[in-house]
């Protein structure tokens, strides 16, 4: 049994700056666009493992991924997943009134914040992307957690959308 990943991640802003003059619009118009292509397997520009899913946090609740060791998670098919080079992590907070703690659990975390208490704050609604396509990718193999928790504040449960790409 073979598998395949193909996939394009893109991003494209378009912001417009205006100040209304006395007889005219003054325009500031900002345009980026950006895209990352990558194919299947353990290269540069290649993943060969994916993990995705939405995760429901009640309020103040958290939960720790572990990427790494395998039968904690699996794939979309039902496999084991074992991911030892971290190449694509995106995560949603999907609520609207509570913010996402990502990160701060221990030493054991992945090595993406650059000390094991540090944490990102995802408001609600927002997104964190994080790529590294490099052929090594980001080695988790004993930095292997991905902790999720909700802030305690708001009204309602969080799901959180995760997607996860390595090697």
């Amino acid at each position: 049994m073979s598998y395949n990943i193909t996939g394009k991640l893109r991003i494209f802003l378009n912001l417009l700056f205006e100040k209304v003059l006395d007889l005219s619009v003054a325009e500031d118009n900002l345009t980026l666009s950006a895209q990352l292509v990558f194919t299947y397997g353990t290269g540069a520009n290649q993943i060969n493992k994916i993990y995705h899913e939405t995760r429901v946090l009640a309020d103040g609740a958290n939960a720790t991924l572990n990427l790494y060791d395998s039968g904690t998670l699996k794939d979309s098919f039902g496999n084991d997943l074992a991911i030892s080079a971290l190449k694509l992590l995106y995560i949603k907070n999907n609520s609207a009134d509570a913010t996402l703690l990502l990160f701060g659990g221990n030493s054991a975390d992945i090595p993406i914040c650059s000390n094991a208490n540090d944490q990102i704050k995802i408001k609600p609604g927002g997104i964190f992307p994080w790529i590294d396509l490099s052929a090594a990718g980001t080695v988790i193999s004993t930095n292997k957690n991905l902790r999720i928790e909700h802030d305690g504040t708001g009204t309602e449960t969080m799901a959180v959308d995760i997607i996860v790409g390595g090697i």
